[in-house]
């Protein structure tokens, strides 16, 4: 299914091609992805291109992995819609550690499942501009564990700060969120 991506566009919102940005995509890798962050950014690292994509709370664990880079830290971060495929108990330590990876001023991009039903479909996204997305079913779905109120995931993601919230049609909610704004600042430009 393809839709439209607010969340996507207001990431992205003011960063002009050709910027020294880091880029982690929690997503499968794709050419597409590649091919448009490469316009925004010269460092782009994909989670997904780990042997066997994790499943549950082993994302909690293949995010700790990652290596920190104290002198790039990442400065835009696609989550996708890693907190619908972990347990509130792994939560924090995650984005503890995606605020660990990150700049000061960074931005968040996550998607929340709000459907509130017992379970969630297992979801892939690609990108189809800035601005739409294709998203579909890609295996059997996971156990719900409870969508997360806009008040629990804002106490959630501090140090990150949410800065837009778009409800979408299919159950689902768009946050962008920075990181430590402080004076206002997105801090992107280097």
């Amino acid at each position: 299914m393809d839709r439209a991506a607010p969340g996507i566009a207001a990431l992205f919102h003011g960063v002009r091609p050709g910027t020294d940005l880091a880029l982690l995509d929690l997503g499968h890798a794709a050419t597409t992805h590649l091919h448009l962050f490469g316009q925004y950014s010269r460092r782009v690292r994909f989670a997904g291109l780990l042997p066997r994509p994790p499943v549950g709370e082993g994302w909690a664990e293949a995010v700790e992995a990652l290596p920190a880079d104290p002198e790039r830290p990442y400065d835009l971060v696609l989550a996708w819609d890693i907190l619908d495929r972990v347990g509130p108990e792994a939560r924090p330590g995650l984005i503890r550690r995606l605020a660990e990876l990150t700049a000061p001023g960074a931005r968040l991009y996550i998607v929340v499942n709000q459907s509130g039903g017992p379970t969630i479909p297992m979801l892939s996204f690609a990108l189809l501009d800035l601005e739409h997305v294709r998203q579909r079913v890609v295996g059997p779905p996971l156990p719900s564990y409870g969508h997360l109120l806009p008040a629990q995931l804002e106490r959630l993601l501090r140090p990150f700060e949410i800065e837009h919230a778009y409800s979408l049609r299919e159950g689902q909610r768009e946050y962008v969120a920075v990181r430590g704004r402080g004076n206002g600042a997105i801090g992107l430009v280097r």
